[in-house]
């Protein structure tokens, strides 16, 4: 008599279970396949993002070089600027000192203005770059300020009257001498540390 299994029997058992072994082992084949591609795409995804941040990282290094040349490129530019500046402002002074100095009333012009108009900005620049010279150019344009105002007090005085111009006289030659002072200083300063430039 031979053996049946849920009425089968032992060959039909064996049959079966062989297909059944079979069918498991394509599907599990399907399935490894399956997560052998998905991993694949995955694997190049992460390829690609990463070959992309180099690119990123790349441009990023050439950006920040052009950065850095921009950055130098303007403190050159700036410290040349500040130099002409500090030059022509110690020149402009001296050139005032010796048109008020005589002891007749000098010929003033209209417009009195001293320091060239971007003076200012030319101030800004240092102190970016060293607040000692920036202070010092601020304080010279203070000083200039107030000798501006005694040199037009003095144009609107008489003349042949010494009594009534002779005052504002010394007070803008006074003012006009710190100020060259304070600007001999940032010079001096300046230069120093513009020649330490690379």
């Amino acid at each position: 008599m031979a053996e049946q299994v849920f009425g089968l029997g032992i060959n039909q058992v064996m049959a079966y279970t062989a297909i059944a072994n079979v069918l498991l082992v394509v599907m599990l084949t399907a399935i490894n396949i399956y997560y052998a591609g998905h991993a694949k795409r995955q694997a190049d995804a992460a390829r690609e993002q990463v070959n992309a941040s180099n690119r990123q990282s790349e441009i990023a290094a050439e950006t920040l070089s052009l950065l850095r040349q921009q950055m130098d490129q303007q403190h050159r530019t700036d410290i040349a600027s500040v130099t002409l500046q500090l030059k022509v402002a110690v020149h402009v002074i001296e050139d005032w000192l010796k048109r008020i100095s005589s002891e007749k009333h000098p010929q003033l012009p209209d417009e009195i203005g001293i320091l060239p108009p971007d003076f200012s900005l030319a101030t800004q620049r240092a102190n970016s770059i060293d607040q000692i010279v920036a202070e010092n150019m601020g304080a010279a344009s203070l000083y200039v300020a107030e000798a501006e105002t005694n040199l037009r007090l003095m144009r609107h005085r008489n003349p042949d009257e010494p009594e009534a111009w002779k005052d504002h006289q010394q007070k803008a030659t006074k003012s006009l001498n710190t100020a060259k002072y304070k600007l001999s200083v940032a010079r001096t300063r300046w230069e120093a540390m513009a020649e330490q430039q690379p």
